[in-house]
């Protein structure tokens, strides 16, 4: 019988790192990186079909329905580079869209989770301390990576300001809808014994360094 080919789904909380680490495995691996938020602004940038239905949603700041995303990942899971495996960020959200993915790859691959984690107080420390200038695009961190002047840009001088989507109240919703949404992926992986777990709390090279190790496991 044919060896399954690979999935690898990354999630984690808002602010987890886990759309670096996705990008960064893609490439040891040599498989492709798919997510959602990409697919969406290539197709509405493209002005396809699909990009235009996308856009209604969008532009009013909702979510995207299922079944349209549905389509939109069906349609890049069909190109060749995803025959041998492939990475999501972003995707699937929740369970419905999970139920969608195991149509659409049947007994093919075998997903592995991976689930990047994070306390929430310092999801909080991370997002509610990022600061971006409105007028040239820097961005900076309170912690991580202070301007020189407080609250004033490093690279043109302006005033610099804090996202609506990362204010420590927004934060926090954002943390409650991830755990609704993230109880199916941790109950699909509990069940088929396929849920990596990583401290997220680490430095980026270690959290790396612990996800190879695992992944490295599994590909031998």
């Amino acid at each position: 019988m044919k060896q399954p080919y690979l999935v690898f789904i990354f999630f984690g909380p808002p602010g987890s790192g886990k759309g670096t680490q996705s990008v960064v495995l893609g490439q040891k691996l040599g498989l492709p990186v798919i997510s959602t938020g990409d697919l969406l602004r290539r197709q509405e940038a493209a002005k396809s079909p699909l990009g235009l239905k996308a856009r209604r949603y969008t532009k009013r700041g909702q979510l995207v329905p299922n079944k349209l995303i549905h389509q939109i990942i069906a349609a890049r899971l069909a190109k060749r580079d995803t025959a041998k495996g492939f990475i999501l960020d972003g995707y699937p959200r929740d369970a419905a869209q999970l139920d969608d993915l195991l149509a659409l790859v049947q007994d093919k691959y075998i997903i592995w989770l991976i689930e990047v984690k994070v306390g929430d107080k310092e999801v909080i420390n991370r997002i509610s301390g990022r600061r971006i200038c409105n007028a040239c695009g820097a961005s900076f961190h309170v912690l991580y990576k202070p301007p020189k002047q407080a609250g004033m840009c490093d690279v043109c001088g302006k005033k610099l300001s804090i996202r609506e989507d990362d204010k420590p109240a927004v934060v926090r919703q954002r943390l409650a809808d991830y755990k609704a949404t993230a109880a199916p992926l941790l109950a699909y992986g509990k069940k088929h014994k396929t849920l990596i777990s990583i401290n997220g709390q680490q430095t980026i090279p270690k959290v790396r360094q612990d996800i190879f190790a695992k992944i490295v496991k599994l590909i031998k």
